[in-house]
């Protein structure tokens, strides 16, 4: 369980939703520090830059992102 400081102090957290039809969607949502689970989700949180591993899977992945953009 990993939650992402972005600038501003708002973090990123994995959330999941379930579709009417069943099928579960992983995804993240974002928490402000007003938030009511701000305080909970806190500990877990690493810096967006420590959050980028800069492998070669991620490159790959971006390279499939910015060329699907053209």
């Amino acid at each position: 369980m990993t939650a992402i400081l972005l600038a501003g102090g708002v973090l990123r957290v994995p959330a999941a939703t379930m579709l009417p039809d069943g099928t579960h969607v992983d995804g993240t949502r974002d928490i402000t520090p007003e938030a009511p689970d701000y305080q909970e989700w806190l500990p877990h949180a690493i810096d967006e830059k420590a959050s980028w591993h800069g492998d070669r899977d991620d490159e790959a992945i971006l390279r499939r992102w910015r060329s699907s953009d053209d």
